[in-house]
């Protein structure tokens, strides 16, 4: 190698050296979760919001945004789903109607970390025209990458009527 190229090389390095540490405390705030824990609490609630919806309208897409590449999400039987599991979903969803609201609320933040949980009540209609309401207790676990919050773990019982 030519020395005026080492030469360059040598001087890009130590001018990344030097600029380095003065960017690395903006590029982590840039990545730092929100500090308000009302502003935190807010996103977490009206991300929590749109699963319902979400799931209603096979909105496969949502959740491949909101769902992280290690996402699991475990049934009331103890049953594993992976994200990839969950997303192979799409070709056999089919689309309804009906309403879903979050109650009893309750969030726990821990830096860029989260811990949802709240009872589920989902109403829909039967086939002969009777409402059918079914109520589950969940927590998911959200972590902040991307600056975004993202699905890292999720569970789900259901309820007794």
């Amino acid at each position: 190698m030519p020395r005026f190229v080492m030469l360059a090389c040598l001087r890009a390095a130590m001018l990344a050296s030097m600029i380095t540490p003065m960017l690395s405390p903006r590029l982590a705030r840039a990545q730092a979760a929100p500090q308000s824990r009302e502003a935190v609490r807010a996103a977490i609630v009206a991300l929590e919001e749109r699963i319902g919806p979400a799931n209603f309208d096979c909105d496969y897409r949502f959740f491949a945004e909101v769902e992280a590449a290690e996402f699991i999400f475990t049934d009331s039987r103890g049953v594993v789903t992976t994200r990839a599991e969950d997303l192979a979903g799409e070709s056999t969803c089919r689309k309804s109607t009906g309403r879903y609201a979050l109650g009893d609320v309750r969030i726990s933040i821990y830096d860029s970390v989260a811990v949802f949980n709240a009872v589920a009540t989902t109403t829909t209609t039967a086939a002969d025209g009777t409402p059918v309401v079914r109520r589950q207790r969940l927590t998911d676990v959200l972590v902040w990458r991307d600056r975004r919050w993202q699905l890292v773990a999720g569970h789900s019982s259901r309820m007794a009527t």
